[in-house]
This record gives C-alpha cells, sequence and structure tokens, in this order.
C-alpha cells in the first residue's frame, strides 16, 4: 500500500515538473483570439500568453494580449508573454526582451500598428517612422487608444 502511494505521488509530482511556459505553436486560421474572438491569421503578429500552469491564451495581436493583461491582471501577473519577432517567422519573443513599436507603415490585425523587434534586430529598411515602446506602454497605449475600462 505504501509503495502504491508512494509511486502514485511520484507520477504526480512528475507530471506537474513538466509544466512550462515555454511558447506554444500556433495555429493559423484555426486558432482564435483570446481577446476580440476573431481567427489567428498572421504570425507577424500574433502572439501569446502562458499561465502559471502552462495554459497558453493566443492573440491575434499585441493589441489584444495588451489589452487581455490590463482586464485580467490577476492571470497575467504570473503569466510568460510572447510576442512575434516580425521579421522572423515563428520566433516568439518574451516581451521583456523584446523592443515593441509603432508605426504607421505597418497594418496589424487590430489597426493599432504594433510590432515587435529583439534587442539586436535592425529596424527594417522600408520602416521609417516608428517609435519604440516597452510592454508597460504598450499596455497603456492599447488602453488609451481603445478606451478600455477595467
Amino acid at each position: 500500500m505504501k509503495v502504491g502511494l508512494f509511486l502514485l505521488l511520484m507520477a504526480l509530482f512528475l507530471m506537474s515538473s513538466c509544466v512550462t511556459q515555454d511558447p506554444k505553436e500556433v495555429h493559423l486560421h484555426t486558432d482564435e483570439c483570446s481577446y476580440c474572438k476573431m481567427v489567428v491569421s498572421d504570425m507577424q503578429f500574433a502572439s501569446q500568453m502562458v499561465s502559471k500552469k502552462g495554459k497558453p491564451s493566443v492573440f491575434d495581436s499585441i493589441e489584444c494580449m495588451a489589452a487581455y493583461s490590463h482586464q485580467h491582471p490577476d492571470v497575467a501577473v504570473n503569466a510568460k508573454h510572447y510576442v512575434p519577432d516580425y521579421t522572423r517567422q515563428n520566433q516568439w519573443l518574451p516581451v521583456e526582451n523584446a523592443h515593441i513599436y509603432y508605426s504607421e507603415n505597418i497594418q496589424s490585425p487590430m489597426g493599432l500598428s504594433l510590432f515587435a523587434l529583439p534587442d539586436q534586430e535592425s529596424m527594417p529598411s522600408a520602416i521609417t517612422d516608428a517609435n519604440e515602446m516597452n510592454w508597460e506602454q504598450a499596455k497603456n497605449y492599447v488602453v488609451e487608444k481603445w478606451d478600455i475600462t477595467q
């Protein structure tokens, strides 16, 4: 009996240690945005938040993830937030390591023209009007532009 209980506890411990907050695969044209409910259609803008328990929430844009994080601070506080590298397909950047930009030359799915690049990445030459912001500034920008109340 003790051996069975020990094995059960070990199995539960091993399964719980498998929980990861790494970014998950996003399925274009299938996954739905957790904020606006639109279907995710462009990996240059798709973002995600992975909860402390490893549950991903997918968003069709940085804007939607910012709005969701603002409206659900209890979930967002312990979650990992990932934005896409605008220049490299399927490369995720933790928001704390990303440079988030606004540019009128960019047409993001939700219209606020936000995109992200890694620290070492240079701005694409076609984008000449980019304004940089960090994650907190991006959230505040979205909240202000969309007039979001909690």
